[in-house]
C-alpha cells in the first residue's frame, strides 16, 4: 500500500511533505485504517491510500478531541485577533502554531505559553499629542536645515511626537532622510511617524505613519503595517473620524482651526467647530492649523477631553531657532494642561 501524505504547508512550523510504503492490504479496509494510524501516531497527516486494487481519498480515524471543530476553532482565533485590530497575516502566523502537536493535525488543548511574545499592538499615549512638531521641507530649505536638524532640535525643545513630511522629494532621497531622522527619534523615544507615505513609513522602520483623506484608507494601511505601529488620518467630518475610527485609526488630526500658509485649504474650520469635532469622536483628536504661541491657550482652555495636543508647523519650523520656539510653546501648552 501507498500512503501519500498530505502535510500542512506552513514552512515555519518545519513539516514535510512526505510519501511513505507500508505493508500489503491483504487485511483490507482495517489493515490500511491501522497502517494510515501508525503513521498518524508519528504527526504525518494521511490523507490518500492507494492500494493493490483501490484508491482512498480518506483521513485515518483519529481521536476527536484533536480533530473535530478545527476549522470552527481556527478561525474563531483568526477572527479574535482581527477583531482586536491585528492585520491578516499577523492572524495567521500567530495562530498555526496552534497546529504543531504531533498526536494530529490541531490541539484544542494548544497553551499560549509563546503569547506573550506576540508583539502588542502600539499604544499611543494621550500625552505624546501634547506638542506633536510636524517638520516641512520647504520650511526647511527656506532655512537652509535638513530634516535631520529640524527633527533633532524639536525634541531637544520639547516635542512629545514628530511626524516628517516631505513633499516633492524622489523616492530614495525621502528614505534615507526618514532613515536618519527616525534613527534620532529613537534614540529621544519620541514617536515618529512618516506623512503619507506608507512605504517609507515600512521601509525606515517609523513607528507609523499620518494619512489624508485622498491618501491610503488606513484600513489597508493597518493590513500592511501589522498592528504594532500608529496610524493617524486628517478628518474633517464626524463621518470620516467614525471611518478613520472603524478602519483601525489611532487618533484623529482635525481639519485647520486657523488659516495658514503650509497648506492649501478653501477655510479653516474654527473652534467650534473643533470642539464639536472632538465631541463626537471616540478617537484622541490634535489640533492642527494655524496655531502658535498667541493662540495655543484659546484652543486648548476649553478643551473636550478627546482633544490631547496641537500639531504646529510654521510655529515650530518656520522660525531662526527651532529648538527655542519649541520650548517656548512647550512652556505654554505646559501651564494649560496644569492649571
Amino acid at each position: 500500500m501507498w500512503v501519500c501524505n498530505h502535510v500542512n504547508l506552513y514552512w515555519k512550523l518545519k513539516r514535510f511533505n512526505a510519501l511513505s510504503v507500508s505493508v500489503s492490504d491483504s487485511a483490507g479496509a482495517a489493515g490500511t485504517q491501522a497502517g494510515i494510524r501508525a503513521r498518524g501516531a508519528l504527526g504525518v497527516c494521511c490523507s490518500i491510500a492507494i492500494t493493490e486494487t483501490s484508491i482512498y481519498n480518506i483521513m485515518g480515524r483519529q481521536e476527536t478531541m484533536d480533530t473535530h471543530g478545527t476549522g470552527c476553532t481556527l478561525t474563531s482565533y483568526i477572527a479574535a485577533e482581527m477583531a482586536a485590530k491585528r492585520n491578516i497575516q499577523d492572524a495567521l502566523e500567530h495562530n498555526m502554531k496552534i497546529g504543531t502537536c504531533l498526536r494530529g493535525p490541531f490541539s484544542h488543548s494548544f497553551t499560549f505559553a509563546e503569547y506573550s511574545k506576540i508583539p502588542e499592538r502600539q499604544v499611543l499615549k494621550a500625552s505624546n499629542l501634547r506638542l506633536y512638531a510636524v517638520t516641512d521641507s520647504g520650511l526647511n530649505k527656506r532655512w537652509q536645515r535638513s530634516a535631520v536638524e529640524a527633527v533633532r532640535s524639536a525634541i531637544k525643545g520639547g516635542a512629545t511626537m514628530v511626524q516628517l513630511r516631505v513633499k516633492e522629494a524622489e523616492t530614495l532621497d525621502f528614505f534615507k532622510e526618514a532613515v536618519s531622522c527616525v534613527e534620532v527619534a529613537k534614540h529621544s523615544r519620541i514617536p515618529i511617524v512618516i506623512n503619507d507615505r506608507v512605504d517609507i513609513a515600512m521601509a525606515c522602520g517609523a513607528d507609523g505613519v499620518h494619512l489624508g483623506q485622498s491618501d491610503l484608507p488606513a484600513r489597508q494601511a493597518r493590513m500592511l503595517l501589522g498592528s504594532d505601529k500608529i496610524i493617524g488620518v486628517s478628518c474633517q467630518t464626524l463621518e470620516q473620524v467614525q471611518k478613520a475610527y472603524e478602519d483601525g485609526a489611532d487618533y484623529v488630526g482635525s481639519g485647520a482651526v486657523f488659516p495658514t500658509t503650509t497648506k492649501k485649504i478653501n477655510s479653516a474650520i474654527g473652534l467650534e467647530h473643533l470642539y464639536a469635532l472632538c465631541r463626537g469622536s471616540p478617537l484622541p483628536v490634535v489640533a492642527i492649523g494655524g496655531i502658535n504661541a498667541s493662540n495655543v491657550k484659546e484652543v486648548l482652555r476649553e478643551r473636550p477631553s478627546t482633544l490631547h495636543g496641537v500639531a504646529v508647523i510654521s510655529a515650530l519650523f518656520d522660525q531662526p531657532d527651532v529648538c527655542k520656539a519649541t520650548q517656548e510653546l512647550a512652556e505654554i501648552i505646559s501651564d494649560v494642561f496644569n492649571s
